[in-house]
């Protein structure tokens, strides 16, 4: 395609933390991200915590035996710089030690503000099956660490580990211009989140928290092994979820999305895939961005070509639904940014490795490739007709499918396309109201914007029917067949008036009253008769 992004709409600056509150209820966790609950059984990871020994500036922690672990980290209480901290561990597999390994200690991973107890630590280190462990803590400016320890973790199997299910949310309608789909992904049930340890640091963390919109990706490693075999990435996940909850005193898992070196994509942080969560991966940065961490350490080796495709579909999907451009550069927290930039880019960390910030050139353009180059979707172009983002708003639910068409939740107003009702926008009361029926329910889309009506009312047409306003009779939805027939005898201007009440059922059908009347509908004879 030639077209180009509008500067007007797709690079307007958004910075600061702005958590969105709903105006009527969003979907906490978007239905095309479940699975049926036989899919799967949700394990639950066995966790010890054992404390380092201090002696003068250095930690020590030795057991010769421990119970089976697959993933080992060490944390401390919170300090405002780690960097001094190394930490070392080895573990015991098959009655051997193995080789010494450090630890990479990260600062300002999480987020931005404590979520719970928050404590500094080590990005965690997956050794498969052990069942021993010593560890040591030491800093190179001689300060003293007190309280580390060490967390031990086994997160169990599950059936499904060795292939979990995906699931997949394509929304190209025919003849459209829809977004990039969303990838293939592994939901959060199908690797076996229990969603009850949200709850560890405290019942706040069980509701998701929102950012105001999307509009940069930060890329990452877990600086983890390279060697996992397929069917131990779930547990991977489940182990690095639960040290991220239950030792560094995080609400959930700090990423949203994470990759496989087999270029499988999974669901990270809950609230749902399709909104712009916020997460804990990028500190002050968090705001208005999401993270996706490639599972390895790539200061090491380079990533797979499967996870770098994923990974720029995964950017590809998100960036187009919120209509950003892959190749921009915007401001957050007061530094200018590209919208596709590594955790390096921040602040000072090997994250995402070297041999993987070497790749984000190559992951910009493929994703502008998989974008088409441009945005380009009836809803994209409806908003400029409107005034871009001053106007609608900063994208917050990007377009997704609704049952017989697409929607995008903006700031200030909801635009809705279908083949057969065209673009449309639906903004305050009418918008509290519509999302309470919900799309393509009782009213259908819409098919026009507000306007004006008598006696100072507002009036909004839908494919199913309207919806009637005034400050003496509230909010109306009039659909269906009694719809059909108020707008026979004048809708608003006729001389039953505007509705007084919603519809509501009688012995044989429905019934509807108005200021000066009532329409009810008789099921068995078809009709509606006013009264």
């Amino acid at each position: 395609m030639s077209k180009t992004f509008s500067p007007r709409l797709a690079l307007t600056a958004v910075t600061g933390l702005a958590l969105f509150v709903p105006l009527a209820p969003l979907p906490a966790h978007p239905a095309h991200l479940e699975t049926t609950a036989d899919e799967t059984t949700t394990a639950d990871p066995d966790y010890v915590e054992l404390p380092l020994q201090q002696a003068g500036q250095y930690s020590t922690a030795e057991a010769q035996q421990t119970k089976p672990f697959g993933l080992v980290g060490v944390t401390w209480p919170y300090r405002a710089n780690s960097a001094p901290v190394e930490v070392k561990v080895r573990v015991l597999r098959n009655g051997q030690w193995s080789a010494w390994e450090r630890l990479t200690v990260e600062d300002e991973h999480g987020p931005a503000t404590s979520e719970g107890n928050e404590r500094s630590g080590t990005e965690p280190l997956w050794v498969g099956d052990a069942n021993g462990i010593q560890a040591a803590l030491t800093t190179r400016d001689g300060t003293t660490v007190r309280d580390a320890k060490v967390a031990l973790i086994n997160p169990g199997v599950m059936a499904t580990d060795a292939e979990p299910p995906t699931v997949q949310d394509p929304i190209q309608v025919e003849g459209s211009r829809a977004p990039y789909p969303m990838p293939a992904m592994v939901s959060r049930r199908a690797w076996g989140a229990d969603e009850r340890l949200r709850a560890h640091n405290g019942k706040s963390c069980l509701r998701p928290k929102y950012t105001g919109t999307v509009q940069a990706a930060f890329v990452h490693h877990t600086a983890d092994r390279n060697n996992y075999t397929r069917a131990q990435v779930p547990a991977m996940v489940r182990s690095m979820y639960a040290y991220h909850v239950k030792s560094r005193g995080w609400c959930d898992l700090g990423y949203n999305f994470l990759v496989d070196r087999f270029g499988r994509a999974f669901e990270g942080r809950y609230g749902g895939a399709q909104l712009p969560v916020l997460g804990a991966h990028t500190g002050a940065f968090n705001a208005n961005s999401f993270g996706v961490s490639l599972i390895g350490n790539f200061d090491k080796v380079a990533p797979a070509k499967p996870m770098l495709e994923t990974t720029a579909r995964i950017i590809a999907w998100k960036m187009d639904a919120n209509y950003r451009s892959p190749l921009a550069t915007i401001v957050l927290e007061g530094s200018k940014l590209h919208t596709v930039s590594g955790h390096r880019d921040t602040k000072a960390t090997a994250c995402p490795g070297k041999n993987l910030y070497s790749k984000l050139g190559w992951l910009k353009q493929r994703i502008n490739i998989l974008m088409g180059k441009s945005v380009s979707t009836e809803i994209y172009r409806f908003a400029k007709t409107l005034g871009g983002f001053r106007v609608t708003g900063q994208p917050f639910w990007g377009e997704h499918r609704t049952r017989t068409g697409r929607a995008t939740y903006f700031s200030a107003r909801d635009i809705y396309w279908s083949t057969a009702s065209g673009a449309h926008s639906v903004t305050g009361l009418f918008r509290t109201r519509y999302r309470q029926l919900g799309p393509d329910g009782l009213l259908g889309l819409p098919t026009s914007e507000y306007r004006l009506g008598r006696a100072s009312s507002k009036v909004q047409s839908f494919q199913n029917g309207g919806l009637y306003w005034s400050k003496r009779t509230g909010m109306r939805p009039v659909a269906g067949m009694i719809h059909r027939k108020y707008v026979t005898l004048g809708a608003e201007r006729s001389r039953v008036g505007l509705p007084t009440t919603d519809m509501y059922k009688v012995k044989g059908g429905l019934r509807q009253k108005f200021q000066r009347g009532t329409l009810t509908f008789n099921n068995r004879q078809h009709k509606v008769y006013v009264s």
